[in-house]
């Protein structure tokens, strides 16, 4: 006979939709043979002895008892009991039906029969004289409890009739690993909606305000779980409408505080909430840690709940605080900051018809308006202004900075998120449209930059500074400072925002803390559009930036041609100097724009440069006080065709570099060498450069192509008449080209060298590496 074996799942919490204490039926197969069936022989109990001990007949009636009620056979069961009533003395029928099954959590034969829900076997057990109807599991559940949730009334009846203990509830420290700790039959007939039962065992005088180990009630079960007519039943029985969750379970489980009503609310069960409210509920519960019956419905977006609440005298402004509310991240969260926040706003025009505060602060970061304006509801928005938002409140303190949003007002959330429309319902609610945040950034430069052409006519023509500068301290510290309005839009190319910021009075040559002005941001961007309106419109085309900032970035005395020609920008160049940018201004650093134009070999500019007067033999400091010349750039940027004009304008092949510096001494020819520029190499030693010339150290030409393993510039050079034994001091010893050719391991350097007849080293001064290979 095939049967199926048995298995107990444990019980978790009081929030699981079954039974999960109860036993229930699955197929098991003997391991590898999948069709094998398990005959009742191979069923196992706890008091079968698997020494193979002979069992004894309690034993074996205990086994036939289990298999009978697994197999839900009747007759079988009657059977058992008649043997049972026959038995000799020494096998007891009372011991027998009261033995506990150790793997099935000591369940007894009656409580395994209701666990299956075999109602006929179980209702035979219950009524059996011999049966003890309050013998508990080790996990102290009793028949009764078991019967209670599977909802079984009759039986119920007959178990209470026996004597069935109405409030028995599992203890201990196995109960409370379970989750079974207190739960009372009437807690498990209203977990699972057994109404019948629930009026059976209260007419039993069953404590209806007997709490689990979690702290919840039977009424706060029913309500949150929508059970109206366990909610009633309780009720009408004297259940607590103000008894709260607690304990330490509580607490753990942020179930502390609650009521009936505030269980009903959260999971918006509309009904239960009304009739609660209509017996007398509490409508401003709160739970520990502030959260009150309204708060979750209004962020859930429950309509109707709200409304009942607020009917009944919910307060609106409360809002959750203290440690777990920080952790949860909704500290000063209002109801109607939560529905905001939700985007629940048919909550949210309730809440503010209704008394809600639209400016309560929300850790000095925000309030329910300020919300709205970075949300851009602009129904939400014309609702909280109707009744009274602070348009002007500015966040502040740590968690404002932290966040940068000190001082954005609901104007400037606006401005952020790019709603015209919320823009200019603000203006026209007279909010503060020079308005700055931390870092000085006002709502025109802030839209200036990002090029919205209708926010900045909105709020010039609602007489926005078009001058504004950032202010502040944090302002003054970084490049934003002195950076107004028309510098943003050059900046960013906004040629049409530009152009109409000039003609409501922008500044065209205002300076920011690093001296720059529009023209010279636009031209470092390389707005082609932007310099021509700026250019055309009057603005200053020789004003370079000044100060220590200036010279800090190495900018001091750029003007905007110097820079243009640094970046050879060949259009803005020529309107530059159309405009009567001065072409010989050198910078602090030594750079003019002919200099600069020199990196770029753009001979066609360097050729109107000097149409336009300026000098080709121009001499300047570089970085390291030295003197140069546009033939010495010329060389070291690779630029042949500006340096042949340099040589046919007449310009010294062997101009050397003045100073102290470490490039003194430096020739064109040097400096070509030093890149590996061969068509200028051969350029100049054609046209006399001295091949054997050396810098400040002595190093000379041929030295520093070895050095840097210019092979082809190396042959030319030796061909050319270089001296290959020529040396230079170098940590305190004569030093050749061959010899740092071989530092550097440049093998085809030494190669050609040798060829050349260069002297080597002896083989006693060889590095050892070199002595080894030898």
């Amino acid at each position: 006979m095939e049967v199926n074996r048995v298995q107990l799942i444990t019980y978790t919490s009081f929030f699981d939709t079954l039974p999960l204490h109860l036993l229930t039926m699955y197929e098991s197969d003997k391991p590898n043979s999948p069709d094998a069936s398990v005959e009742s022989s191979d069923i196992m109990t706890s008091t079968e002895i698997t020494t193979n001990e002979v069992e004894d007949d309690n034993d074996r009636y205990h086994r036939e008892l289990y298999n009978a009620i697994q197999d839900d056979d009747f007759q079988r069961l009657k059977d058992i009991l008649h043997e049972l009533d026959q038995c000799k003395e020494s096998t007891t029928k009372k011991e027998v039906l009261n033995m506990g099954y150790q793997e099935q959590d000591g369940l007894t034969a009656l409580n395994i029969a209701a666990g299956k829900k075999h109602k006929a076997v179980t209702e035979i057990l219950a009524a059996c004289p011999d049966v003890e109807v309050n013998k508990a599991s080790l996990s102290g559940v009793t028949p009764l409890l078991m019967v209670a949730e599977v909802g079984w009334s009759d039986i119920l009846d007959i178990l209470l009739e026996r004597g069935a203990v109405v409030d028995s509830a599992p203890s201990g420290k196995q109960a409370e690993d379970n989750k079974l700790a207190g739960s009372t039959p009437l807690i498990g007939a209203t977990k699972y909606n057994h109404p019948e039962c629930v009026k059976r065992l209260l007419e039993h005088h069953a404590n209806p305000n007997h709490q689990n180990q979690s702290g919840t009630s039977a009424l706060m079960i029913a309500a949150e779980h929508g059970y109206f007519e366990c909610v009633k039943l309780l009720v009408q029985a004297g259940a607590d409408l103000e008894l709260v969750s607690s304990g330490q379970l509580a607490l753990t489980m942020n179930l502390y505080g609650q009521t009936a009503l505030f269980s009903a609310a959260k999971e918006g069960r509309t009904e239960i909430v009304k009739y609660l409210l209509d017996r007398g509920a509490n409508p401003r519960v709160q739970n520990h840690y502030g959260v009150s019956a309204l708060w979750i419905p209004a962020l859930k977006g429950m309509l109707e709940v709200v409304e009942l609440l607020l009917n009944a005298g919910a307060e609106t402004n409360v809002a959750p605080f203290g440690n777990v509310a920080d952790e949860l991240n909704i500290t000063g969260w209002t109801p109607l900051y939560a529905a905001m926040k939700s985007g629940k706003f048919d909550v949210v025009k309730l809440l503010l018809k209704r008394g809600a505060d639209p400016n309560a602060v929300q850790k000095l970061i925000s309030t329910p308006f300020l919300l709205a304006s970075e949300i851009c509801d602009l129904d939400i928005i014309e609702a909280c202004v109707e009744v009274g938002a602070d348009l002007e409140f500015k966040p502040s303190g740590a968690d404002a900075d932290n966040l940068n949003i000190t001082g954005q007002t609901a104007l400037f959330m606006a401005t952020l998120k790019n709603r015209v429309d919320v823009v200019k319902f603000l203006i026209q609610k007279k909010a503060q449209i020079n308005v700055q945040n931390r870092y000085g950034v006002s709502p025109l430069l802030l839209c200036a930059e990002s090029g919205n052409y209708e926010l900045v006519q909105a709020l010039v023509e609602a007489e926005a500074d078009v001058n504004i500068i950032p202010q502040g301290a944090l302002a003054e510290e970084s490049i934003l400072a002195g950076q107004t309005p028309l510098f943003g839009a050059a900046n960013k190319g906004h040629v049409k925002i530009c152009e109409y910021l000039i003609k409501n009075g922008a500044d065209l040559n205002a300076v920011t803390v690093t001296g720059a002005t529009p023209l010279y941001t636009a031209i470092e961007e390389g707005h082609l559009e932007v310099v021509e309106l700026l250019i055309r419109h009057g603005a200053d085309v020789n004003q370079s930036p000044q100060g220590e900032v200036a010279r800090d970035l190495h900018i001091e005395n750029q003007t905007p041609l110097l820079l243009a020609c640094m970046k050879n920008y060949e259009t803005i160049i020529r309107h530059l100097i159309e405009s009567g940018a001065n072409v010989n201004v050198t910078s602090e650093y030594g750079s003019s724009p002919f200099l600069a134009i020199c990196q770029h070999n753009n001979v066609e500019l360097a050729r109107l440069l000097i149409q336009h007067g300026a000098r080709h033999d121009v001499e300047t400091k570089n970085e390291n006080d030295g003197t140069i010349n546009g033939l010495i750039v010329a060389a070291e940027y690779g630029s042949f065709d500006i340096l042949r004009l340099l040589v046919e304008a007449g310009l010294d092949v062997n101009y050397k570099i003045e100073g102290k510096g470490e490039s003194a001494g430096r020739t064109p020819l040097f400096c070509a060498c030093a890149a590996g520029f061969q068509d200028i190499v051969e350029y100049l030693i054609d046209r006399g450069a001295d091949v054997n010339a050396t810098e400040k150290s002595g190093l000379s030409c041929l030295h520093i192509a070895a050095a840097m393993g210019h092979a082809d510039t190396v042959r030319i050079l030796c061909e050319r008449g270089a001296n290959v034994n020529q040396t230079f001091r170098y940590e305190e010893q004569d030093t050749t080209a061959y010899d740092l050719a071989e530092s550097q391991q440049h093998d085809h350097v030494c190669q050609i060298l040798k060829s050349f007849e260069a002297r080597q080293p002896p083989l006693s001064t060889l590095p050892s590496h070199v002595e080894s290979d030898k």
